[in-house]
């Protein structure tokens, strides 16, 4: 009898617990979108989920879980945008053709100089403190004439860095590079 109770409370907080994490997600606000209904009675809305920030930050987290075997921890982690090549582009505007010096973010995945015609130089430093895996790219919309992309303290380029972006209207134009922490290095990609 106890062994038939035990049983059953283990079910029950096994079902529980799967309808719990189902629900973890529900009605949390949604990047980029409006504020929504998130029930209603009568067809009258009774609660409603404000309206999320307009873009991401790169500063944002995602749980996910390790799957790790035989229950070895941890079993759910938090990762940064940048774990997922998923960070956000840098926007920069460029004052004058002379673009100076972008120095990229650790939580950004790249950096889009734009400016009204050609650039005629610019200088992209990489981030200071990368993560092993991190993509960053470099772009732009006009062509850069004068290019210098610079690693930060520590890390280094394993190829000779770009010198020059040339800007195309039917193709994807840039760099991407990719660092991996076991040389120091930031590869490129693209």
């Amino acid at each position: 009898m106890i062994k038939r109770i035990s049983l059953s409370l283990v079910a029950i907080f096994a079902v529980a617990s799967v309808a719990l994490a189902a629900g973890l997600w529900a009605n949390f606000p949604k990047v980029g979108g409006a504020s929504y209904s998130c029930g209603s009675v009568n067809g009258v809305s009774n609660c409603t989920v404000a309206a999320g920030p307009t873009a991401v930050t790169g500063n944002e987290t995602i749980p996910a879980d390790t799957n790790l075997s035989g229950g070895q921890t941890p079993q759910t982690v938090l990762m940064p945008m940048r774990a997922l090549n998923a960070a956000p582009i840098t926007y920069n505007l460029c004052a004058a053709a002379a673009c100076g010096t972008v120095v990229g973010a650790d939580n950004a995945g790249g950096v889009l100089l734009a400016y009204s015609t050609t650039i005629d130089s610019a200088t992209v430093n990489l981030p200071v403190s990368p993560m092993d895996g991190q993509r960053f790219s470099v772009s732009a919309n006009y062509t850069v004439t004068s290019l210098a992309v610079v690693a930060g303290s520590g890390t280094s380029l394993s190829v000779t860095t770009p010198t020059v972006l040339t800007a195309s209207t039917t193709a994807p134009q840039g760099y991407e590079f990719m660092y991996v922490a076991s040389t120091t290095k930031w590869y490129r990609i693209r």
